[in-house]
């Protein structure tokens, strides 16, 4: 008989003797003390089996011998340490991902993240190789995780749930970054245009005489107290590019005028007073040409591509430009809507001309300028049905931001 419970050192005859012994002693000590009650339920139950004498105790019911028994140890030691590793290593990958997450200038929304920079003040963006390196690292670590077989199902899906969301997560930043970069290089900086105007054209004169002329199909219904005036402007050959703009009221045919006669600088004429204007329009080329003015002290300002070249005060304060007048593109009016002098006529080309009744801000005029934004005047628009052209004037279309 063998007996198998917590003391498997013992043999049965030893086994049974020290169990006998110890009853007796316990009976003994029970019937000493009154009142007390030996409880069968709180000790081991013993189970005797019965096996041939020369058998292996360490075989009975199965079980396996010390070296069977030692190797499965080593095997399911080895199966842990393994199991450890990859554990260790995944943790490693979550706090990798993390790190990168939060460090790099996108979220998985895509919304640029603030306060990310290094210590030379440069955000701490990965390059395009770096990104595809740690792409490419997420996708063999999660292929490794989809073939072992050391870690739990619940554990190893969950785990590949994150790996795919953060793979999906930095496929998004690098087509994100693949983008920005594609658009500084197509667009850069200052590169950016309007959108091209339907009424897009230009009107040339191509000589001086005193019969070309263009001239604008409304006028004021009132008086104004400011104004600024906007155009593109390309002088032609010869001293002096003459008069692109004039306006004559009755009494007064220098009413508005921008001029430039013989060798003399730009003067801008309001009510037959004249200041000169700082601007150098005489190399041949485009240039975006606006001239503001306001009753209020006379204040005026000129601008040549969106600089500001000059201002100044008292150029015919408290006078308001008169309404019933004729605009006239391309001569000077020494009467109201005629009498040109072929001196004082425009040579070149021009488009684009706005006339607003107040005074634009220097920074509406730089986006005019730079083409970064688009203004109508609700004076003058720049449409071929408000242009009538005389003499031969010719007209093509054009658009001086493309």
């Amino acid at each position: 008989m063998l007996v198998r419970q917590i003391h498997p050192g013992l043999s049965c005859p030893k086994l049974l003797f020290t169990l006998f012994s110890s009853t007796l002693i316990f009976l003994g000590a029970s019937n000493a003390l009154p009142g007390t009650e030996y409880d069968y339920g709180a000790h081991p139950k013993f189970v005797c089996t019965p096996i041939p004498a020369d058998a292996d105790p360490m075989n009975a019911n199965g079980h396996h011998g010390p070296k069977e028994a030692k190797t499965t140890i080593l095997h399911l030691r080895e199966s842990l340490v393994r199991q450890k590793e990859t554990i260790l290593d995944q943790r490693e990958t979550i706090r990798e991902l993390t790190a990168n997450q939060s460090h790099h200038p996108y979220s998985e929304s895509g919304h640029h993240s603030q306060g990310h920079h290094n210590k030379h003040g440069a955000e701490m963006a990965s390059s395009p190789e770096q990104m595809g390196r740690m792409l490419q690292a997420l996708k063999e670590r999660l292929e490794n995780l989809q073939q072992s077989r050391n870690t739990s199902s619940s554990y190893s899906n969950s785990l590949k749930d994150l790996l795919q969301r953060k793979i999906h997560a930095l496929e998004q930043q690098m087509n994100l970054h693949s983008n920005i970069l594609l658009t500084r290089i197509l667009f850069p900086k200052g590169s950016r245009k309007k959108p091209k105007s339907p009424d897009a054209f230009q009107i040339g004169f191509p000589m001086r005489t005193n019969y070309m002329y263009g001239r604008i199909k409304r006028t004021l219904l009132h008086e104004i107290f400011a104004l600024t005036l906007c155009l593109w402007l390309k002088g032609g050959a010869g001293p002096g590019l003459g008069t692109p703009f004039s306006y004559s009221v009755p009494g007064q045919a220098n009413e508005l005028v921008l001029i430039e006669w013989g060798n003399n600088p730009m003067e801008l004429l309001v009510n037959d007073k004249a200041v000169t204007l700082p601007l150098s329009l005489s190399d041949g080329k485009w240039h975006h040409l606006c001239v503001s003015w306001s009753t209020r002290d006379g204040l005026w300002e000129a601008y040549q591509d969106g600089v500001k070249r000059g201002s100044g005060e008292n150029l015919s304060a408290w006078h308001p430009i008169k309404p019933g007048g004729v605009f006239i593109l391309g001569q000077e009016q020494d009467t109201l809507g005629g009498r040109f002098d072929a001196t004082q006529a425009f040579v070149g080309e021009i488009s684009d001309l706005q006339l607003w009744s107040h005074m634009l801000t220097s920074h509406e005029i730089y986006n005019l300028a730079t083409c970064g934004s688009h203004m109508t005047g609700d004076i003058i628009a720049w449409t071929e049905s408000a242009v009538e052209l005389h003499g031969g004037v010719t007209k093509y279309p054009f658009d001086p931001c493309h």
